[in-house]
């Protein structure tokens, strides 16, 4: 049977695009204000403006203060962004913590072992810095791509639910990353990748690495919303047989999305090591968590054929937003993981009332 296009889905109505077969200002407005992530963009702009106006001296609203949470959500917004993908087919993946890591693990190994001989390194010298980091970026984003690979054949293949298998190589993953790394971070990495790239800013204003995510936001926004490939992605999660009678490759299909949410784990690898210099090696085993959490709370439904890319960043933002202004404020951020929770829940409870009532 052909590949042929099916007719748009229902289930669409939630995503942050512009909707297929409605035209109009009235019509888009209504099709906005109907989103999940329209409304918590809101939420996050009154938190805004409360620890705005209660920080002392109004230091939440300070430039560097917007600068610093554009750069630590970064990591979280990639994988909300791939999860995006996952989700929206009505599949999980809870190894991307391990994959990160592992991915980062990898890619600082090569750097460090391109950039010089050992003598050189560990005086600071990097007579072949630049070679190293762009193989070394290769590396991460290869090894993340062939992780996720491993988790789509078995999950294709072996027709084994995603949660399981995922949530098996997210300990395979951890674990091949401390035997490769010895337990220990990987040390030596080129000072200049922080300096050049991690901390740094476009024009002294933007980071570099949001700038990356953005650009990698707008290319997955497109794909999920004006292409086949993502018309597909979300036929699948809303229905995987009716895919199927509509000529729709779906093993194979599931199988790439696995992959590229690979891809964003060994960029995300990538971000993590250029922005702190060096692995985090007790660090990663709750991301996956935190980019569900964003990528549900954002709009995308747990149980597939509805995703929004625009809800993912604005998830991604909460955690940020909030955890920020508690620690201004002086107040501990362990309330940040109450609210988000509560938000979490209060989320697919809407998405459950949502499905029922379209059924």
């Amino acid at each position: 049977m052909t590949d042929r296009p099916i007719l748009p889905l229902a289930s669409q109505e939630d995503t942050p695009g512009i909707p297929r077969g409605r035209y109009g200002v009235p019509g888009l407005a209504k099709h906005i204000l109907g989103t999940t992530g329209f409304w918590m963009g809101l939420v996050i702009l009154a938190l805004i403006a409360i620890f705005s106006a209660f920080t002392p001296d109004h230091a939440f609203f300070q430039l560097s203060n917007f600068q610093d949470m554009a750069l630590d959500v970064t990591e979280t917004m990639v994988l909300a962004l791939g999860m995006t993908f996952i989700l929206g087919a009505g599949e999980l993946d809870l190894s991307i913590g391990a994959n990160l890591l592992l991915s980062s693990v990898l890619a600082g190994q090569t750097i460090v072992h391109l950039a010089g001989n050992t003598a050189q390194v560990a005086s600071g010298a990097y007579p072949h810095e630049g070679p190293a980091i762009a193989v070394g970026t290769v590396v991460g984003i290869v090894s993340g791509m062939v992780f996720g690979a491993v988790n789509g054949i078995l999950v294709t293949m072996l027709r084994i639910s995603s949660f399981i298998v995922t949530l098996g190589t997210m300990g395979i993953g951890l674990g091949i990353s401390y035997v490769v790394s010895n337990g220990v971070n990987v040390a030596y990495i080129p000072l200049d990748l922080q300096l050049n790239f991690g901390v740094n800013r476009l024009g002294n204003l933007i980071p570099l690495p949001t700038l990356v995510v953005l650009t990698i936001a707008a290319v997955l926004w497109y794909v999920l919303f004006a292409t086949r490939f993502g018309l597909r992605t979300l036929a699948i999660g809303s229905s995987r047989e009716a895919s199927v009678r509509a000529g729709i490759h779906t093993r194979r299909h599931v199988f790439i999305l696995f992959v590229l949410m690979g891809a964003m784990a060994g960029v995300d690898g990538m971000l993590d090591l250029a922005r702190f210099g060096t692995t985090n090696i007790g660090g990663h085993q709750t991301d996956a968590l935190g980019a569900i959490a964003a990528t549900v709370i954002g709009g995308t439904s747990l149980f597939g054929g509805v995703a929004s890319i625009g809800g993912a960043m604005i998830g991604s933002l909460l955690p940020t937003v909030l955890g920020t202004g508690l620690v201004i404020l002086g107040v501990a951020t362990f309330y940040q993981l109450i609210v988000v929770g509560i938000i979490l829940i209060i989320a697919v409870y809407i998405d459950q009332r949502r499905r029922n009532r379209l059924n």
